[in-house]
């Protein structure tokens, strides 16, 4: 299952590289995020990783995150593991610039691709419900939009 996504968010790149790569804004727009747990002594680099805790509407997952690829601010791509799912995940960023009655105003373009193999159950799960995966990435851009120009959290959701 592969799925492409595109938001534009009301930021220059450089203040939304600011907010995407601080943990500590992870919770405002992780929807179901509980916690994370970094397992590699370098954190947010290539080749490390992290242990998820997130609640879905099937219960609570635990999966593990490895980033394998940070050319940044340009790109970063991550992949999702956990029993039955692995989510290989393609984030694109560019600044572009509007005109508007104000002056212009600089934005960032975020195009996502998301690739989600299934094995054993997930196979069925997926098959049954695929909404419940494609739906998954677009709203966290949209929490990341929301949190990156209002301030607002999911937990205020």
């Amino acid at each position: 299952m592969q799925n492409e996504y595109r938001i534009t968010i009301d930021q220059p790149l450089e203040k939304l590289m600011e907010l995407f790569l601080n943990q500590d804004n992870f919770k405002h727009w992780q929807r179901g995020l509980i916690g994370f747990e970094n397992l590699t002594p370098q954190i947010g680099m290539k080749g490390s990783k992290r242990k998820l805790k997130i609640k879905t509407l099937v219960g609570t997952v635990t999966m593990t995150e490895e980033i394998t690829k940070r050319d940044l601010p340009r790109q970063w791509e991550a992949t999702y593991r956990t029993k039955g799912v692995v989510n290989y995940q393609s984030n694109r960023f560019r600044e572009s610039e509007i005109n508007t009655e104000h002056g212009t105003q600089v934005q960032t373009v975020w195009e996502a691709t998301s690739i989600f193999k299934f094995t054993g159950m997930m196979r069925l799960v997926a098959a049954a419900k695929p909404e419940l995966f494609e739906k998954q990435t677009f709203q966290f851009m949209q929490d990341f939009k929301d949190f990156a120009e209002n301030g607002t959290s999911v937990s205020q959701l």
